[in-house]
C-alpha cells in the first residue's frame, strides 16, 4: 500500500511539474506574440519602403521616357515640316525648269 502512496505522491508531484510548465509556458505567449508581430511590422515596412522605392524609380524613369518621347516627335515634325518645306522647293524647281523648256 505504501508503494501505491508513493506512486500517487509521484504521479502528483509530475502533473505538478507539467503545470508550472504550462503556465510558464503561457506567460511567455504574450512576449512571443508581441515580438513576433513587432518582426511582423518591420519585415512589412522594409518591404513597403523597398516597394515605394522601386516605383519612384519606375516613375522617373516612365517621366524620363516622355520626356525623350515628347523631344523625338518635336524633332519629328521639324523634320516634317523640313521636308515639306524641300518638297515644295523641288516641286517649283521642277515646274520652272519645264516651263523654261517650253
Amino acid at each position: 500500500m505504501n508503494k501505491n502512496i508513493e506512486q500517487v505522491i509521484e504521479i502528483e508531484k509530475q502533473a505538478q511539474a507539467l503545470s508550472e510548465a504550462a503556465i510558464r509556458d503561457a506567460e511567455k505567449l504574450p512576449a512571443q506574440a508581441q515580438d513576433e508581430a513587432q518582426a511582423l511590422v518591420e519585415k512589412t515596412r522594409r518591404e513597403a519602403e523597398s516597394e515605394s522605392q522601386q516605383i519612384l524609380k519606375n516613375a522617373g524613369a516612365e517621366q524620363e521616357a516622355a520626356q525623350i518621347l515628347t523631344e523625338a516627335q518635336k524633332q519629328v515634325d521639324q523634320k516634317k515640316a523640313l521636308a515639306e518645306q524641300h518638297t515644295d522647293q523641288a516641286i517649283s524647281f521642277v515646274i520652272e525648269q519645264v516651263t523654261r523648256k517650253s
